[in-house]
């Protein structure tokens, strides 16, 4: 029962996460579509024609005194050529939004600690055993661990790599009548995501926006990307039973890896020259044989640019969710987790 209800559970949780994040991106992408035809065209055009305004005075008559008929000839002269002008403006300037700015190219790495929770059915032969550790849990028994994410841009493309590596092991045992069991566990966990993408579009929210040589701001960015996911589990159990009559050993391993693919999108809202927000989501595996039935991920940071070196400390939560099943009988492995927790994390970009 416990099983069932915890199946349940997490496919209304499931469906309830793809449904906000679904309805987000659509609020999201209206939002845009109603400020890029709106605030920011006629405000940057009309700031943009009152100093043109006053350099073709200058270029025209830059001696004459402006007053009486001469200043009505002159202005509705220049009324007429800033008309032509500003009908050719392009409604769409190239922003230097997010980690796109005047450089060819930039890098951000960061360092992060994903404060991840597990729970969901896991599988092994014909034993599957629901799964809910805590945080806590892994961070009692964790060995070594390491989030890393490297980020390169030239011009509008980018690339990144997000790699994530955890060694766990504990032991416990048990007195029987029989005698003492005794069990070590070490489970080895990678995960890494590998991708490629494109600035798809660049937007100013409002018509008053101020930048320097790496972003604009308040603005908004949209990268789109597409790459793979390699998720590895490697588990040992070593079950040892110290009788009267001598020791039994036993062990137990499983040591699966699969590759998903993965396509997904990027906002980066720059709200000021130092506060910014990342969302991103991505989904893939799309049960191809070799890979997940589903593997969807949802991220969200909140950073801060510190005027050293663009050190970037930030906060942030992430959702993982994968399906995976392989094999049968005594050689079935089954992968249904979500992954869920808190990260934190501090970056540098050069």
């Amino acid at each position: 029962m416990g099983i069932i209800n915890g199946s349940l559970r997490r496919r209304l949780l499931y469906k309830f996460f793809n449904t906000a994040v679904n309805v987000v991106l659509m609020l999201m992408i209206f939002f845009l579509v109603n400020l890029a035809s709106h605030s920011y065209v006629l405000g940057a055009e009309y700031q943009s024609t009152n100093s043109h305004s006053e350099t073709l005075i200058h270029q025209i008559a830059p001696e004459e005194k402006y007053s009486g008929a001469f200043a009505e000839h002159l202005y509705a002269q220049v009324d007429e050529e800033v008309l032509v002008e500003t009908e050719s403006i392009d409604p769409s300037p190239n922003y230097k939004t997010g980690y796109y700015g005047t450089k060819d190219w930039q890098a951000f790495v960061a360092v992060y600690l994903w404060l991840v929770g597990m729970n969901g059915d896991l599988g092994v032969g014909n034993t599957t055993a629901d799964v809910d550790v805590s945080f806590g849990d892994i961070w009692d028994n964790l060995d070594v661990g390491g989030q890393l994410h490297i980020e390169f841009w030239w011009k509008k493309w980018i690339f990144f790599v997000d790699p994530l590596f955890m060694k766990l092991s504990s032991s416990s045992s048990q007195t029987r009548i029989i005698g003492t069991r005794k069990a070590d566990v070490e489970v080895k966990m990678f995960l890494m995501d590998l991708a490629m993408g494109y600035r798809v579009a660049e937007f100013a929210l409002g018509p008053n926006t101020k930048s320097n040589n790496f972003k604009t701001w308040p603005a908004v960015a949209i990268d789109v990307y597409g790459g793979g996911r390699i998720l590895s589990v490697d588990s040992t159990i070593d079950l040892t039973l110290d009788t009267p009559i001598g020791q039994k050993k036993q062990s137990i391993g499983v040591d699966e890896a699969w590759f998903d693919f993965i396509v997904g999108t990027r906002f980066i809202f720059d709200f000021t020259e130092s506060l910014l927000l990342s969302v991103k989501t991505d989904i893939g595996g799309f049960g191809l044989g070799f890979s997940s039935d589903i593997d969807w991920n949802f991220v969200a940071n909140l950073g801060y640019t510190l005027p050293w070196w663009g050190v970037t400390p930030y906060v942030g939560y992430r959702v993982h969710y994968v399906d995976y099943e392989d094999g049968s009988g005594d050689n079935r492995f089954k992968y249904d987790i979500w992954h869920t927790g808190p990260q934190i994390g501090i970056g540098v970009r050069f």
